[in-house]
């Protein structure tokens, strides 16, 4: 394949996401994947690490001659970021198919998408292995093999399943690892044979670290919600060490009249998958969490992190600090006066905050709307949109995101417009089918 027809490849990509130009990451991942036999991405969250590594991939892909079989296999330590690689890859539309498999997921649902021959498997390892264990699934004609937060992985503890699933490997032609800190070594089961290290991790603009000053240690509370009312729903996650912690505070602003959710790893996967939507589509503004929200997950604009308690490690700072201030833009990370003395890590940069005036706090222009049918339905976005646009007599700008799963599905609408709208639409049947219409919970 010529120089041009590549590079045009590129140029129709980069033009099909709206991007105005490549990342630093990206650059030098695009000019390096075809002639190094392993890529070694270190590459912070927001720095456009994702698509670094998949454009390459899928242009490999396009010009592959071999006929069937699975070609490429991606590695990911968590169900949101396998779903979110499979989201990225096909935004790609490079007509190339790809599946995921996590845990959470109906194992029989999996077994029909891989009997299907994808050319591409993104998932968590323990369920790849697994799969691979039943027989639903072969690696001997992989040729492209990728590890996302391979830190992450190892951390979790996926350090056996990935060396069982890699040792199937027949005919692999190129490796890819991604992580977000550098690694001392790696495995005893990954032999580098000629890699090229990316570095990116000193390429990404550091946010703007504010202390906010509590007089009195019992004041938290009240000076979290001073804080939270003056990004005037401005997008923000509110850190916690613990779980426990997290629903508290979550139980702390809803009883006040704020709209905030909560995302951890005591949840169900529909429960956090639910959070996930509310937060991205702007109906819950403020998303409470735990150190499962500092990596993997896809969410731009993000203007506020807040450490309600800062972490053990520096390590886990970096990462939930990397949660804004992704892709050039602009973003803040607050931490409390009380706290900065009794870390074992430096924090450079800091200055005091103080809340401007006194804030008040408004409810966000969305709701989330539910659905009780998805994609098993034979339901999709456009049908869901037209529906909601010609039953409920509102304007497509009425409507915002729209997700729709397995057998669910989740819709922004205007706050406004309820709860006459709900009225409206729980007449009619979509597309024949009589189907529950609530406010998401």
């Amino acid at each position: 394949m010529s120089y041009f027809a590549v590079m045009d490849f590129y140029d129709k990509v980069r033009a099909g996401l709206g991007l105005d130009g490549w990342t630093f990451v990206q650059q030098e991942s695009i000019r390096n994947f075809k002639d190094y036999k392993e890529v070694i991405l270190y590459a912070p969250t927001g720095s456009g690490k994702t698509l670094a590594f998949l454009v390459p991939l899928a242009e490999q892909l396009l010009h592959d001659t071999t006929k069937g079989g699975l070609k490429a296999l991606i590695f990911a330590p968590t169900r949101e970021l396998a779903l979110q690689i499979e989201q990225v890859f096909k935004s790609l539309k490079s007509g190339i198919g790809i599946t995921a498999c996590y845990g959470g997921h109906a194992v029989k649902t999996e077994e029909k998408n891989l009997s299907a021959d994808p050319a591409v498997v993104v998932g968590t390892p323990g369920r790849i292995a697994d799969h691979l264990r039943r027989g639903n699934l072969r690696v001997d004609s992989v040729r492209y093999f990728v590890i996302d937060e391979f830190d992450k992985c190892l951390e979790i503890g996926f350090l056996k399943e990935m060396e069982e699933v890699y040792r199937e490997f027949s005919f692999l032609k190129k490796s890819v690892f991604c992580s977000a800190t550098t690694l001392d070594a790696f495995p005893a089961f990954i032999q580098l044979a000629n890699p090229v290290y990316i570095n990116a991790l000193k390429e990404m603009d550091q946010p703007d670290i504010s202390y906010y000053s509590v007089a009195e240690e019992g004041k938290r509370l009240a000076k979290m919600e001073e804080l939270i009312c003056s990004f005037q729903l401005e997008p923000g996650i509110v850190f916690c060490n613990f779980r426990e912690d997290a629903d508290g505070l979550l139980s702390y602003f809803e009883e006040r009249g704020y709209v905030a959710t909560s995302y951890h790893g005591g949840m169900e996967q529909d429960e956090r998958e639910r959070s996930l939507i509310k937060f991205k589509n702007g109906s819950a503004p403020l998303l409470i969490c735990t150190d499962l929200g500092a990596r993997g997950l896809d969410i731009p604009s993000i203007k506020h992190i807040v450490h309600f308690q800062l972490p053990e490690k520096e390590a886990a700072f970096i990462h939930r600090n990397g949660r804004t201030a992704r892709m050039s833009e602009n973003g803040s990370v607050y931490v409390f006066e009380g706290d900065v003395t009794d870390v074992n890590y430096p924090l450079p940069g800091l200055k005091a905050f103080r809340v401007p005036g006194e804030p008040d706090y408004y409810l966000p222009e969305w709701t989330t709307v539910y659905f009780s049918a998805g994609k098993k339905d034979k339901i999709n976005k456009v049908d869901l949109l037209g529906f909601i646009c010609q039953k409920g007599k509102v304007s497509k700008d009425d409507v915002g995101m729209i997700t729709v799963l397995d057998n669910s599905a989740y819709v922004a609408v205007r706050s406004d417009l309820l709860p006459e709208l709900l009225h409206e639409l729980r007449k009619y049947k979509i597309k024949g089918q009589k189907v529950r219409i609530s406010v998401a919970r």
